[in-house]
């Protein structure tokens, strides 16, 4: 499901990625492992509200691999294991993506995108406003960042981000 919330740009998007790479002490280039974050989220300064459990594969929805939940302890992000085993013992593009895509619901809330309840989504809004797109949109950013990217092929995306030919070619077109 998803929701509105306030308007953005890739720009925008592009700055809050670097601001993400920073509290978390990455270099603005180097890949990210987004099982190792998460492990690390708490440790950083506004994350410490942020933690993970790898559940069984049938907890979840069988089309929502991974989910992120907030209560007033905080973040809560479920993974299915094949979800996280993917990512931590084969290194599945698709997998690391999905993990980083619910790391980035946490850091979007706590940068104020929060949905409009009152408002499930509906087709006249705009992806700028689209709490889903808004989110994808900075996983991919974290992976893949601009400034070290523009020149790369899909084939380099791949083999230098850990990203998934599909998040590689959505890289290419923005």
């Amino acid at each position: 499901m998803d929701y509105e919330t306030k308007a953005t740009n890739r720009y925008e998007l592009r700055l809050y990625s670097k601001l993400f790479r920073s509290i978390c002490g990455l270099s603005e280039n180097e890949p990210v492992d987004p099982v190792k974050l998460l492990d690390k989220l708490p440790d950083f300064e506004g994350f410490e509200d942020v933690r993970y459990d790898v559940v069984y594969n049938n907890v979840l929805p069988k089309n929502v691999p991974a989910q992120c939940s907030v209560d007033d302890s905080g973040y809560l992000i479920q993974i299915k294991e094949s979800v996280y085993n993917g990512a931590f013992e084969k290194k599945v593009g698709g997998h690391r993506m999905h993990i980083m895509h619910e790391i980035m619901h946490a850091f979007a809330d706590k940068l104020g995108f929060k949905p409009v309840f009152s408002r499930q989504l509906t087709q006249d809004v705009p992806l700028y406003k689209r709490i889903e797109w808004i989110v994808m949109a900075l996983a991919g950013e974290v992976m893949m960042p601009y400034e070290s990217t523009q020149n790369m092929t899909i084939n380099e995306l791949m083999n230098t981000y850990g990203v998934s030919e599909s998040a590689a070619k959505k890289r290419l077109k923005y």
